[in-house]
Formats: C-alpha cells, sequence, structure tokens
C-alpha cells in the first residue's frame, strides 16, 4: 500500500488485521510482530485500537481457504454491529487483500459507513474514488504476483516429480523422513523424505494388512494409536490416516498435474496392493458415515430384536452378578415385548455356527475375487492414461497432430479402465469371506473383535427370540440365524 502523504483522519476506533501465510509448525511470532506494528501505526495516527483479528497460516490467494478472522471483522464492519469501529490498521496491504474481490467485499462495506485504512507506509480513505484506483491496481498486481509464484512452484514439484523426487513441503510423512540437520524458514528441521523410517514403515503396513483382512477403521485407528502417534506428536484420526493411506507416497510414486511418476523410494505397498487399498476405503466410505469407537462385544448393533427389529446393546445383569455378567438387551421404549441374552452364551452359540460354515469347502462358491490380476490391469491402464495425458499437453499445438486421435485413445483406455473395475470384488463382504475362509477356533479367537463381528454380519442376520425356558443354559432355539446372500 503506497501513499504520497501520511494522512491524520478522525476515526471512532480502529481494528487491526494481521495474517501470515506460512506457519505450519503453528507459530504466532510474526502476526505478533504484526500487531506490534500495527499498534505503533495507531498511537502515531491517533487511532484507539478497540479489537484485533489475526489469520495464522491463512492464504488470502486461494480460492478455497477461509479466513475466519477476515470473515469475523467484515461482519463487524456492517452498521448493525455491536463494534464501532470505523477504521483498518494492517502491517501491509497484501496482508489484508491478494484477490480483487476481497477489496471489492471490503469497498461495498464502505459504501455504507466511512471506513479508512492505515498501515506502515500510509493511510487510505475507502470512500475516495482516487484511493480505490489506487487499491485495486494494488490488489491486481498482488493477486498477480501469487499467480506467478504458485506457476513456479507447480513447475518446480513437476520437475522434481519426472526424476522421482518428492514435491511439496508442509509437516514430515508418517514412514519417511531423516533430519538433515538444516532448518526451514520458520525454523523446522527439514527431512530428507526419501529415506524410509523401519519402524513407522512396519506400522503402516500392519495397518493395511488390518484394513484389507477387514478389521473396521475405528479398530485400526485406535490400534495405531497404541502403538505409535502422528508425525505432530498426536493420535491417529480416521482422516489423517485415510489421508496417509490414499496418498501416491505409500505405493512408491508421486503425483504432479494429475500424472503419477515412479518414485525413488519403496513404496509401502505395491501399486497393486494401492489399487485394491483404495478401493476397500471407497467402499467402506459410500457404505458408511460413521465408524464409531473400538468394539468391545461381538453382537453389539448386530443382534436384532424379534420384535421391533432394533439392533441390540449390551446392559450389566441386576444382582450379585451385575459385575462379570453382561445381557444383549432392546433398548427400544416402544417394544411391547424387550427380549434379553446372555452375552456370553449367545457369543459362544454364534461363533460355533459361523465357525461351521467357514469351515465348508462351498463356501468358495461365488465368493472369491473373480479376476486375482485385475488390479495390475488397472494399474497399467492407469499409467498408460496419464502418459497418454502428458503427451498430449506437449503436443497439443503441434501442426501435424490431430487432437482427435489422442483423445479417442483417451477414451478408449478410460472404457477399459471402467471394464476392469467391473472384474474387480464385488464388495468387501466377498474379500472378507475368502480371508476368513477354513479359520479354526484358535485363529477366531487370536482375530481382531471387530473383524469377528464384520463376519458375523457377513454370514447372519442373528434374531433373538423371547426365551423358552428359564434357569441355566442356553437354548438355541431362543435365537435365529438367517444366512445373508448378497
Amino acid at each position: 500500500m503506497v501513499s504520497s502523504a501520511l494522512g491524520r483522519a478522525i476515526v471512532k476506533a480502529a481494528c487491526i488485521y494481521c495474517r501470515l501465510s506460512y506457519a505450519p509448525d503453528g507459530s504466532v511470532e510474526k502476526v505478533e510482530r504484526q500487531e506490534t506494528d500495527g499498534r505503533a501505526v495507531a498511537e502515531r495516527l491517533g487511532w484507539p485500537v478497540c479489537c484485533v483479528f489475526s489469520d495464522n497460516n491463512k492464504s488470502a490467494w486461494q480460492r478455497t481457504r477461509k479466513r475466519a478472522d477476515w470473515d469475523r471483522m467484515l461482519t463487524t464492519l456492517t452498521p448493525d454491529a455491536s463494534h464501532s469501529h470505523d477504521a483498518i490498521i494492517v502491517y501491509h496491504g497484501d496482508r489484508l487483500i491478494r484477490q480483487p474481490w476481497d477489496l471489492e467485499l471490503l469497498l461495498q462495506l464502505a459504501d455504507d459507513q466511512h471506513l479508512h485504512l492505515a498501515s506502515a507506509s500510509g493511510v487510505r480513505d475507502l470512500m475516495s474514488e482516487d484511493d480505490r484506483f489506487i487499491l485495486r491496481i494494488e490488489a491486481a498486481q498482488a493477486c498477480k504476483a501469487s499467480a506467478d509464484t504458485s506457476r513456479r512452484v507447480k513447475r518446480g514439484w513437476k520437475a522434481n516429480a519426472e526424476q522421482g523426487k518428492p514435491i511439496g513441503g508442509g509437516k514430515r510423512a508418517f514412514g519417511w523422513g531423516v533430519p538433515t540437520g538444516r532448518t526451514g524458514r520458520t525454523g523446522m528441521p527439514i527431512y530428507d523424505m526419501t529415506q524410509p523410517v523401519p519402524s513407522e514403515r512396519a506400522v503402516l503396513r500392519e495397518a493395511v494388512e488390518r484394513l484389507m483382512a477387514g478389521q473396521s477403521q475405528g479398530g485400526v485407528v485406535a490400534w495405531m494409536s497404541s502403538v505409535s502417534t502422528t508425525t505432530g506428536g498426536k493420535p491417529w484420526t480416521w482422516r489423517a490416516l485415510q489421508h496417509l493411506l490414499e496418498a501416491p507416497r505409500i505405493a512408491g510414486m508421486v503425483r504432479a498435474d494429475g500424472v503419477l511418476y515412479k518414485a525413488s523410494w519403496t513404496g509401502v505397498v505395491t501399486p497393486e496392493e494401492w489399487e485394491d487399498l483404495k478401493f476397500v476405503l471407497k467402499e467402506r466410505s459410500a457404505g458408511y458415515d460413521y465408524h464409531g469407537r473400538e468394539r468391545r462385544y461381538l453382537l453389539s448393533g448386530i443382534a436384532e430384536c424379534c420384535n421391533c427389529e432394533t439392533h441390540m446393546r449390551t446392559k450389566p445383569v441386576g444382582g450379585r452378578n451385575r459385575k462379570n455378567t453382561r445381557l444383549y438387551h432392546c433398548w427400544n421404549p416402544a417394544c411391547a415385548k424387550k427380549v434379553s441374552r446372555n452375552v456370553a452364551h449367545l457369543d459362544a452359540y454364534v461363533k460355533w455356527r459361523v465357525l461351521t460354515v467357514l469351515g465348508d469347502p462351498g463356501i468358495l462358491d461365488g465368493i472369491l475375487v473373480k479376476d486375482p490380476g485385475v488390479a495390475a490391469e488397472i494399474v497399467t491402464l492407469e499409467r498408460r492414461r496419464d502418459e497418454l495425458k502428458l503427451a498430449f499437453a506437449k503436443l497439443a499445438d503441434h501442426p501435424d497432430l490431430d487432437p482427435m486421435v489422442l483423445a479417442g485413445q483417451l477414451t478408449r483406455i478410460g472404457s477399459r479402465i471402467q471394464e476392469a473395475r467391473a472384474r474387480q470384488t464385488s464388495s468387501e463382504r466377498e474379500r472378507l469371506l475368502a480371508r476368513m475362509h477354513g479359520i479354526d477356533d484358535e485363529g477366531w479367537e487370536d482375530t481382531p473383535l471387530d473383524v469377528r463381528s464384520a463376519t458375523v454380519r457377513a454370514l447372519f442376520r442373528v434374531v433373538v427370540l423371547p426365551a423358552t425356558w428359564r434357569g441355566p443354559g442356553f437354548d438355541p432355539d431362543s435365537v435365529q440365524l438367517i444366512r445373508v446372500t448378497t
């Protein structure tokens, strides 16, 4: 922001706005310095400061990036807002706006009340047409500078990707990164992201195997948090783990401009395994909106009340056995015939029925993977598609090239990819049953509880009927197991 003269406008009160584009470590030192400089400007101008707004590690150029305090500040500038300030102080104009529409939004608010804008370099009156003209030029220049920087960075990323080098910045990826002894501009250590961390890779590999074996996402996250933390030292969440599993890095690849390149490091999984993993994650995401907490009982949420079809939960038994005996119980207040069943007895019976079915060789008919090599075929086709896209981008303006030829090839490869995906395993249920086939009692007990529960759900509907006798023991006729066929 440039001004030929330092104005001394009379204002009721001013707010200070601070912003830093890049602070991955959460450092607030630089935005605090901006606030200090802003208060010095306010003291020089004689403007009382009523509030401070700060957006740390927030870009003002990225269109999809939200600035929470920027939005709050605009709200306080409306005529009916509780704050009565009529001026904004910033360290520099590009801390406030780097896109023309942000400026126009600010000018629209200025039309409702006389606003002043100040920085260490001068004062602007947002109601002055001359000052508005200068601000629009500065906003356009800031936008172009950001666009030029983005273009150079993306080109550098692409060059690195073509050589198999890591791209981007941010935090160290779990499973990779050996300190180089150097620090970045924020003071954080710089890691060599091509070097593996064996202990973390072993955890990541087991997490993949647990997911592919049918363990629930909540169960895998709970297990990972019990043996490790994220690179930021925090407990794992499903979102953090999913981001890690869906990134090409795990398969030894790097992506730039939508094209996958072979990386210089070894992946935790092969590209074919990564395709299978993404398929499983996609299926689970489509089938479950909430993955719940870690499971404690085999049939919670699976066993059904015969009267109202409510999924049963557990409760302790009353009396002297309250501490060590639990029941599956219908919790529906509107159910006229609430049924209950001893947890240990029902679990034992259902386990016996499940192991009997899993031991039957005939269960494999129709549930095995239809084409074990389909994942490798999909990887090959997608690589060929990416190569064609890259060739198209390089030769699009070549006078001897017919764009329709490449477009037709891309369409045909896209169709082949869709056909290959149609031959892939049709559901996670098929994967689970194929893996659990032939398991014995010892293997069943060693399997994570949520995988056992998923297996029961894949084979049976468990419907609990009213008890036919009272006293010790278990009556098989008091529960109905209905085979699931699809």
